[in-house]
């Protein structure tokens, strides 16, 4: 467990934006919300367009991909990443949750 956690950091990966809101989301939600109400946000669809509204306004601002020639926007390509973006979001604070759940001695 130890090794997956430290290639997370020497990866990069636990650096992405995403990643780290995810966490940060993760974090909030198990320290301040109960199981029920865990629950009702996560089937709830607002936390999800929240979150893909999130990952749109980061991409389209800081992660634009152009076509070639750099003078047109790929938009295509934009919102895959803006659906990998989401999906980084959602899966990082969920595993964050569980991670804190796992460790947790209460």
């Amino acid at each position: 467990m130890i090794k997956g956690i430290l290639s997370l950091f020497t990866s990069g990966a636990i650096f992405n934006p995403m990643v780290l809101l995810g966490i940060f989301t993760g974090i909030f939600c198990y320290i301040y919300l109960t199981a029920e109400q865990m629950t009702a946000l996560f089937f709830d669809y607002r936390f999800y367009l929240l979150g893909v509204l999130i990952a749109f306004i980061y991409n389209f601002v800081f992660k634009k991909v152009y076509r070639e020639g750099g003078y047109d926007l790929d938009v295509g390509a934009t919102m895959l990443n803006v659906l990998g973006s989401a999906l980084k979001f959602f899966l990082s604070g969920i595993l964050m949750i569980s991670f804190l759940s796992m460790i947790s001695l209460t």
